[in-house]
């Protein structure tokens, strides 16, 4: 990310704060080999300053660092703007020295339904989909703390979540006269929950409510399928059949299940099943014509799929566990060796993953 400081900043900011602002903008930790963002600054027009040579005085390659980044950026072919500029006046597309020292020191937040559970799959997303010019700074952000998941509590407590988030900016932003979203950095994922592909979206009033408190709808991702569990490869369902603790345990509800799910071949019943908990026709009566049509299949294939996957996992001795632990072990599954980006393309099938990948790493 490309920070531009102009040059009011170094005229007329107060030492103190632009020397800690360049220490947010360029600090990294030991373990790490590039420091968060970079910055542009023309030190033609701001070497004199006084602010400038104070700044030398402390970082001694100062210019030298500069003046790189600068003939970085304007040789770059993909370097267009600037994405911030930091001026000493506030603007609508700037900030002032102190919003900036608050909106580039703080995270960049995924705010999911579980974060304990949900972040596996994002994980995944920027792992295998997270890689510009061979590498991947969101992976970097993450180990390093820049980047990190926030628990919303569930879907419907979303907007209490950010609510209660933007609180701590509600000062600064009537200060400087702007609404308290600006300073959000970060992207809502949500679960569609949509149980067929033409289905009315369920969250038309939750994302009311977040608009309401002044995020913008690029701020919100809906999944396309009904929620993670449905992108998973059907490669890791195919390596768990195998085990075999399925084969000669007796829990046929898993054998079953997992027989039956490999046997279909409609991508929307991958991508609207659901997983856990089965009930293939919903509860309505009579059921939707939609969910009729889309799990019109053997009445066998039927039954085995509708009691749901009750999957816990595997112990250590590769044996099934009994203990009720679906929604903590499932999430693990996108962390296997066997699951890669081809698999994870093949299952999105829309390019939905690489688009969750560009957008954290557009506010990186």
């Amino acid at each position: 990310m490309w920070i531009k400081i102009s040059k009011d900043t170094f005229e007329n900011a107060d030492f103190k704060s632009l020397n800690y602002l360049y220490q947010i903008l360029t600090w990294f930790p030991s373990s790490s080999d590039k420091p968060r963002y970079n910055i542009l600054v023309n030190t033609e027009t701001v070497e004199e300053t006084e602010n400038f040579q104070k700044l030398s005085q402390i970082e001694v390659s100062l210019k030298d660092f500069l003046d790189d980044e600068f003939s970085y950026f304007v040789t770059s072919s993909k370097s267009t703007l600037p994405n911030y500029k930091v001026s000493y006046s506030r603007d609508n597309d700037q900030f002032d020295i102190e919003e900036a020292i608050v909106f580039f020191n703080q995270p960049v937040s995924i705010v999911l339904e579980n974060n304990k559970n949900d972040s596996q799959f994002i994980l995944a997303i920027i792992s295998h989909f997270g890689v510009i010019n061979d590498v991947n700074n969101a992976i970097g952000h993450f180990k390093n703390g820049w980047l990190q998941f926030e628990n919303a509590g569930g879907c419907s407590n979303i907007p209490n979540f950010v609510e209660a988030f933007l609180q701590k900016f509600e000062k600064l932003a009537e200060r400087k006269q702007r609404q308290v979203a600006d300073y959000f950095r970060g992207l809502i994922i949500i679960d569609s929950d949509k149980e067929f592909g033409t289905q009315t979206s369920k969250h038309l009033n939750l994302l009311k409510k977040l608009q309401d408190l002044g995020l913008d709808l690029s701020q919100i991702h809906i999944l396309e399928k009904r929620m993670m569990e449905n992108y998973l490869p059907k490669a890791v369902y195919v390596e768990i059949r195998r085990q075999s603790s399925i084969n000669h345990q007796s829990n046929e509800s898993i054998k079953n299940w997992l027989d039956a799910y490999l046997s279909l071949i409609d991508d929307f019943q991958f991508d609207y099943i659901n997983i856990h908990k089965g009930n293939l026709l919903g509860n309505l009566n009579p059921p939707h014509p939609e969910l009729i049509n889309l799990w019109n299949i053997s009445g066998a294939n039927f039954s085995k799929l509708n009691v749901g996957f009750n999957f816990n996992g595997f112990d250590s001795y590769g044996n099934l566990k009994k203990e009720n632990n679906f929604k903590d072990e499932f999430p693990n599954l996108f962390r296997k060796q066997i699951v890669n980006k081809q698999n994870l393309e093949h299952r999105d099938g829309k390019g939905e993953l690489q688009e969750i990948a560009n957008k954290i790493n557009d506010l990186l």
